[in-house]
């Protein structure tokens, strides 16, 4: 009589994988509890499970067997970028604690690798010509040039990531006060200025343009496609690499380019650090610091404002 297998014995139900159903837990775990956002959730599945299929091809067949060493391994085991090794680090620590913290496992092995040392790369920005030149790129009176041009505004205006632009519903635009309300990062809620020539902008494409793209008359969302929904992350990158293109600036954007060059301008412009940092919904001001070295004219006025002897 040919002897069950292991799986068999098991009765038949074994959850498969190294870490079976504990990943999507996990992720449960990132978005109700932790209310990260669903990039950044995604980044960290995808994370896990390539270090599932790498632990498995090791002969590892529970996460409680993993050892430092098999984290080591899986973080120098290929030529990443020393950014992606400390993201991938960061997102096994917070794994294995979430394992540990729920007694699945009895400690964190990647609490013991140290993620390599990065120099922050500093972020790319336009000058303002060059952000005249975007912004007027979508030439005409057409519908979707009239939308697009809203959204190249506020996004530059309200230094807006791209998450909280494509997901702003009407009711969050307030052009009374010229005030867009956005959440963040985790949710977090934030009011946000924007300037007469955004304004322009958006009374001009819901007064005239929106209706051009309603198919759904519940549908909330601020900006829509041609399909009546919601844009996607994608979506607005495709619009906004084309009108790089059309504005003849050469080198390579991506949407974060125009918050990073928002805050740019504001602090050459002479505004505090710390009302930056609120406009922008940093959590720190060590993430907001980094635009004072793009400008150091702003570090010289702060230094001969307040040095005692500048």
């Amino acid at each position: 009589m040919k002897k069950p297998s292991t799986k068999a014995r098991r009765g038949g139900g074994a959850e498969p994988g190294v870490f079976g159903e504990r990943i999507r837990q996990f992720r449960e775990h990132l978005s109700l509890e932790r209310r990260l956002g669903d990039h950044t959730v995604r980044s960290y599945v995808l994370d896990l499970a390539q270090y599932e299929r790498f632990l498995a091809a090791r002969g590892k067949e529970r996460g409680a067997a993993v050892q430092p060493e098999d984290v080591e391994a899986y973080v120098t085991g290929r030529a990443w970028a020393a950014s992606t090794v400390a993201r991938k680090i960061a997102s096994l620590r917070a794994f294995h604690e979430f394992l540990r913290r729920r007694g699945y496992a009895d400690d964190n092995p990647a609490l013991q690798i140290r993620p390599p040392r990065q120099s922050r790369p500093l972020p790319d920005v336009l000058a303002v010509a060059e952000v005249e030149a975007l912004v007027q790129a979508p030439r005409g009176e057409e519908p979707a040039a009239v939308r697009d041009r809203a959204m190249l505004e506020l996004a530059y205006a309200a230094g807006l990531r791209v998450s909280e632009l494509v997901r702003l519903t009407l009711e969050e635009v307030d052009l009374d006060e010229d005030l867009v309300r956005c959440f963040g990062k985790r949710s977090r809620e934030r009011l946000v200025p924007f300037g007469g020539k955004a304004k322009a902008a958006l009374v001009r494409y819901l007064d005239f343009a929106r209706a051009h793209f309603i198919r759904d008359r519940s549908e909330r969302s601020l900006f829509l496609t041609r399909l009546g929904r919601r844009f996607t992350r994608m979506g607005y990158w495709k619009l906004l690499e084309g009108y790089r293109r059309a504005a003849g600036i050469e080198r390579p954007i991506s949407p974060h380019t125009l918050r990073h060059t928002c805050a740019t301008h504001l602090l050459e412009g002479g505004c505090d650090l710390r009302v930056v940092q609120e406009f922008l919904g940093h959590r720190s001001i060590e993430t907001t610091r980094i635009y004072t070295h793009l400008d150091r004219n702003y570090l010289r006025a702060e230094y001969k404002q307040f040095h005692p002897r500048a």
